[in-house]
């Protein structure tokens, strides 16, 4: 999409990374969190009503609360730049961020800022998808912890009938398993002692192995059209309902999932069709997410288990 670049910086040693959007129009941007374990930047900022509608750039980091200082790579490469909201002393950029948890995934370990200000001078209009920037160590059913989750990652989706008006990214790190919803096809979730997917609903009453074990999946949706800030408020929950029909269970106490929702253009679209997009453009990017996945030591992928 014109105005808008993504970058992505992958560290496989210790199984953790960022990914960045950096904003290059003037926009539109909220907010729109749901479940109990968010972690997140400047998302007040991001509330209808607030002095400043623009966001330069978002990112979306592994490491927990750990990645959120990462973030601030984002705010020097912007600084240097000259980009952001202007006062008489500077320029200042506006970045907003969440995180994942993915702690357990590798060693342990945290994003740092020179990873994002990398991220962004390698930004670039047609990402990669798959085990990559802050999808590196997302995974997907862990009902009964991480031993029998699978792996996912980072994924991009379009609408077939807004192919440059609608885009939808997202991490897919969820406590539930992933559906097609096309067709309701299990994709991916938890795995049983035997190594097959078995998902989150069956047996799970005589699941004893549940754990705390915290998730958020991360999602922007790009829109190519104008919509106020009130608009997009609205249209997020829209793409919360989209994500349930894609994710079981979706924005439970242990998942922190946070939407953002930006608005980039002049066009007045059809309300209908918009919607319509915004179920298929959110179906890709969650399929997308882990067909793309390459499968980690102990964190096998879909195309690991189903050849």
């Amino acid at each position: 999409m014109k105005g808008l670049k993504i970058g992505h910086y992958t560290d496989l040693s210790v199984y953790t990374g960022s990914t960045v959007f950096l904003f290059e129009r003037k926009n539109r941007a909220i907010a729109s969190v749901r479940g109990g374990a968010p972690g997140s930047r400047e998302l007040n900022a991001l509330s209808p009503g607030q002095l400043v509608e623009n966001i330069d750039a978002l990112v979306f980091s592994g490491g927990s609360s750990f990645g959120i200082d990462s973030m601030s790579g984002a705010v020097e490469y912007l600084r240097q730049k000259g980009v952001g909201y202007k006062t008489k002393a500077a320029n200042i950029p506006i970045v907003a961020g969440a995180v994942i948890y993915d702690l357990e995934v590798g060693k342990n370990a945290a994003p740092h800022s020179e990873w994002v200000y990398t991220a962004c001078e390698n930004a670039t209009e047609k990402p990669k998808e798959g085990t990559v920037g802050a999808g590196t160590g997302a995974s997907v059913g862990k009902s009964s912890g991480i031993r029998f989750a699978m792996k996912s990652g980072f994924g991009w989706g379009k609408s077939p009938q807004h192919r440059d008006g609608i885009h939808t990214f997202i991490v897919t790190n969820a406590l539930g398993d992933i559906y097609d919803p096309r067709n309701g096809q299990l994709l991916a979730g938890r795995r049983n002692k035997s190594g097959e997917i078995e998902g989150f609903l069956k047996n799970i009453q005589n699941d004893t192995g549940f754990t705390s074990y915290y998730n958020t999946t991360l999602t922007l949706v790009v829109l190519d059209y104008f919509f106020s800030r009130e608009d997009l408020l609205m249209l997020s929950h829209v793409v919360h309902s989209a994500l349930s029909t894609c994710i079981r269970p979706y924005a439970t106490l242990f998942d922190g999932d946070t939407i953002f929702m930006v608005s980039m253009g002049d066009r007045r679209p059809n309300y209908l069709s918009i919607l319509q997009g915004l179920y298929e453009s959110v179906a890709e990017a969650v399929i997308h997410s882990i067909l793309f996945a390459e499968g980690l030591p102990m964190l096998p992928s879909r195309s690991d288990i189903i050849k």
